[in-house]
């Protein structure tokens, strides 16, 4: 799976971690820059630089929260969308093979196959909240 996202991202003209924001972005419809170093593990620094590069290619843009105008909303561009959303030719391949492969099984296994993964995505969600914490304690000075 990181082979893939690698191979994905090189044919994209991206890096890893811009696809999976984009990724992010294409399905949460909007985030902000604060969740967005929460998701990936990167400072805020790191986000903010990720963010402008993004910025810059077209793929995402900024908003101010009408509520807060200090709060700055994040979107996925039109033009990212074409590349990265649902529909995107860069994902059509691989979305035809899953498709294909979860067809194959019955409906019964199909059930099987779903339940494992989403109690594995709640562990090691779970988990990897554990480590972030435990890093950040880690860093804090005692």
């Amino acid at each position: 799976m990181v082979l893939n996202g690698q191979i994905t991202a090189d044919v994209a003209g991206l890096r890893p971690v811009d696809l999976y924001v984009l990724n992010l972005l294409d399905i949460d419809g909007e985030t902000t820059p604060g969740d967005l170093a929460k998701r990936t593990a990167l400072t805020t620094g790191a986000v903010t630089k990720l963010i402008d590069r993004l910025a810059r290619l077209g793929l995402v843009q900024r908003s101010h929260d009408m509520s807060d105008r200090r709060r700055v909303r994040l979107t996925i561009a039109e033009k990212a969308t074409e590349n990265v959303g649902e529909g995107a030719s860069l994902f059509t391949p691989i979305a035809k093979r899953m498709d294909d492969l979860i067809s194959s099984y019955s409906a019964e296994h199909r059930a099987v196959v779903f339940d494992f993964l989403v109690r594995a995505t709640e562990e090691l969600h779970e988990i990897t909240n554990e480590m972030q914490n435990r890093r950040v304690r880690d860093r804090t000075p005692h």
